[in-house]
């Protein structure tokens, strides 16, 4: 009998062994992989943008008359100011033009002057019952068609130094002269493109947001929020100065829906030229902002997940929403929170519910 319960015993201690070693072993084969503890903290967020740059005014300069272009008073790249003459029209046809019409002026001024004698001398006259009132209305309309062959003469007088007037082609507001594509001599139309004008005193950079993010941002006031906005140039060399975020555009591109909104920058030395290209990189602050590493996470049908470790360092998929990338870290706006632990690497080799040991 005791023989029998000796029997027993050795194989509950055996079978106590067996499951002893295979727990151990089962602990052994646990994938080490690095865990990262979340913690909120305050940050800066940049969001990069592909920037259009244009002068704060950039227009053509046409001719508005036929002529030979007499002197072009400028050159390339001049810096001129408002008002100051750039190009000179030949009008020597008009100033001919404009004796004629100086002299009809005058024979007019003259028949008004004896229009109006008469008709003083006809309502004394007619006062005293001399003439008879038909002489009078007769004055009176001779009167009247000498002044409107005055207002006539005068106002071809006008149109004439009008025109001479359009030969002088001056600077509308102070700015940067662009390129001159006729030389002295040419013969210009009514219309010609002469050069453009742009003021650089400051620069706009235009860029484009997405109207679904446009509504996500204005909803959370997140442009509102904007701390710093900085111009990267193509040479990759950040400009001196930060901009101010203006106004977007009052309507949405239905081609590309997307609306456009822009950034003044200061341009004291009128070193940006309209038509540049560059980059903005917009910042703003984020107060308890979760972020982890790109590599922590991996996507499955355009979901991102993580691996969140429990207390009994088992791992479970988690979806989480990726807010913006900012270099080699992802903020997350949903699905972490602080105190959770994530696999920092090695998700590829992980399945859901698998039990890991944390590397040190």
């Amino acid at each position: 009998m005791q023989k029998k319960y000796w029997i027993i015993g050795l194989f509950s201690l055996l079978a106590f062994t067996s499951c002893k070693d295979k727990k151990n072993k089962k602990n052994d084969d646990a994938k080490e992989v690095p865990v990262l503890t979340i913690q909120k903290k305050d940050t800066m967020v940049s969001t990069e943008y592909v920037a259009e740059i244009q002068a704060k005014k950039n227009i053509e300069i046409h001719s508005r008359i036929a002529g030979l272009l007499q002197d072009v008073a400028v050159h390339e790249g001049q810096y001129v100011h408002q008002g100051q003459l750039l190009f000179k029209i030949n009008d020597a046809e008009l100033q001919i033009d404009l004796l004629k019409v100086n002299a009809n002026v005058k024979q007019a001024e003259a028949d008004v002057s004896i229009a109006k004698v008469e008709l003083n001398q006809a309502q004394s006259l007619y006062s005293k019952k001399f003439v008879a009132k038909n002489e009078l209305d007769m004055a009176k309309a001779k009167m009247s068609a000498a002044q409107a062959k005055y207002a006539y003469a005068d106002a071809e007088r006008k149109a004439v130094l009008q025109k001479i007037n359009f030969t002088n082609i001056r600077a509308p507001f102070s700015g940067v002269m662009n390129s001159l594509p006729l030389k002295e001599g040419s013969l210009v139309e009514d219309g010609t493109l002469l050069t453009t004008l742009s003021q650089l005193s400051e620069i706009y950079a235009y860029f484009s947001i997405p109207e679904n993010l446009y509504f996500e941002m204005m909803k959370n006031g997140e442009l509102d929020n904007t701390t710093k906005i900085e111009l990267v140039l193509p040479n990759g060399s950040k400009y001196d100065f930060n901009g101010v975020l203006n106004n977007a555009e009052g309507e949405i591109d239905p081609s590309t829906g997307s609306i456009r909104y822009k950034v003044m920058f200061p341009n004291p030395d009128r070193y940006i030229k309209h038509g540049t290209s560059g980059k903005l990189i917009i910042s703003k602050y984020q107060p308890d902002a979760i972020l982890i590493p790109q590599k922590a996470t991996y996507s499955i049908q355009d979901k991102t997940y993580v691996f969140v470790v429990d207390k009994n360092n088992k791992v479970k998929m988690t979806n989480v929403t990726i807010a913006t990338t900012l270099h080699q870290s992802y903020l997350i706006s949903s699905g972490l929170k602080a105190g959770d632990r994530v696999v920092v690497e090695g998700t590829q080799s992980l399945k859901d519910g698998q039990t890991i040991k944390i590397k040190k």
